[in-house]
């Protein structure tokens, strides 16, 4: 018996006419230009693009510094002359700031205003380089790092401490920024979480950089046993083993938070009057530090430069070329006698 197979059912394609309609409405949605809030926080903008938590909070108070206020309008940012910045700038100056911070918070109204002219706010940049000169800085960098028998005195003058927790922290903090070099705000944003178990290695995550980047970075068998050393003795005391690493002492209401980057600075500074260190000592020495005496036994520039993690080689060549001037100078030619 033949089984006769069921009529084929043929599909109706739609035609050109069907989809008229369909193809008008869709070329309208996809031609219809969206519309997006309009800033009226013209700082805001700026700040939301920065990577760096850092950048964005140094960023903020440079401008509001500037602009005398802490809610800046399109209005203001568009009445600023070159000859305005000109004229803060030189303010800054007959106050006393140093070149460098003058720089730094002209750099930023740079920045801000590039900003402002790429979003087409204005046209020109009133803090163009071209309209508003900067101070020229020296590119040495001799006296930035802490001479040896200085590091040797601020240990010791740590070791004098009655408190154990204390002195254990802070012993901790100095050789962290010495081997670690580490900036003051990476190393107040440390948790215990960060730190972990490599192979042979001890590695220390760092998850608010300045580039805003998560970086690594190899932690010396001294530094993780001054780290065990005080991790120890905060669980004697009652503190937990997680969170923050470096916490407040302080007989106030900020005993047990987390320290800040200014409050490290502030705790280099007291021991280094303590110990009687003739000099300014500030947290970032530490790091010039390190990348000095990593060069001076022996490591070569880009292995500093990963240490440190420079973004730009040139950064760490200047503390490289600075040794090379000393090591093999000319007056090491004169004879006189």
């Amino acid at each position: 018996m033949v089984q006769v197979s069921p009529p084929c059912r043929f599909v109706r394609f739609p035609t050109d006419e069907d989809c008229g309609p369909v193809r008008e409405r869709v070329t309208a949605a996809a031609v219809q230009p969206r519309k997006l809030p309009r800033r009226a926080d013209p700082l805001g903008q700026f700040l939301a693009g920065q990577l760096s938590a850092r950048t964005r909070r140094a960023y903020a108070t440079d401008l509001r510094e500037f602009f005398g206020t802490l809610d800046i309008t399109l209005e203001m940012v568009r009445e600023v002359t070159f000859e305005d910045v000109i004229a803060y700038r030189n303010e800054l100056a007959a106050r006393g700031y140093r070149r460098t911070s003058i720089n730094r918070k002209l750099s930023s109204l740079k920045s801000f205003y590039r900003m402002a002219v790429a979003a087409g706010v204005i046209e020109r940049n009133p803090a163009d380089r071209s309209l508003v000169r900067g101070y020229r800085i020296e590119e040495t960098l001799s006296g930035k790092a802490i001479p040896t028998s200085w590091l040797r005195r601020i240990l010791a003058a740590i070791s004098t401490v009655d408190d154990e927790l204390m002195r254990q922290r802070d012993t901790a903090l100095v050789h962290l920024l010495t081997y670690g070099g580490l900036r003051r705000s990476e190393a107040a944003a440390m948790d215990w979480e960060h730190i972990r178990q490599e192979g042979a290695f001890v590695v220390l995550s760092l998850p608010e950089t300045k580039s805003g980047v998560p970086q690594d970075i190899k932690l010396q068998p001294v530094v993780v046993h001054h780290l065990e050393q005080y991790g120890g003795t905060l669980a004697r005391h009652g503190y937990k083993r997680s969170g923050p690493v470096f916490i407040s002492l302080s007989r106030n209401a900020s005993r047990g938070e987390r320290l800040t980057g200014q409050s490290i600075n502030l705790i280099v500074k007291r021991y280094a009057r303590r110990a009687g260190v003739p000099g300014k000592v500030t947290a970032h020495m530490f790091r010039h530090t390190c990348c000095t005496l990593a060069i001076e036994g022996g490591a070569k520039p880009q292995q500093v430069q990963a240490h440190l993690r420079h973004k730009d080689l040139k950064t760490t060549m200047r503390y490289y070329e600075n040794r090379e001037r000393l090591v093999d100078n000319a007056s090491d030619y004169i004879k006189v006698s």
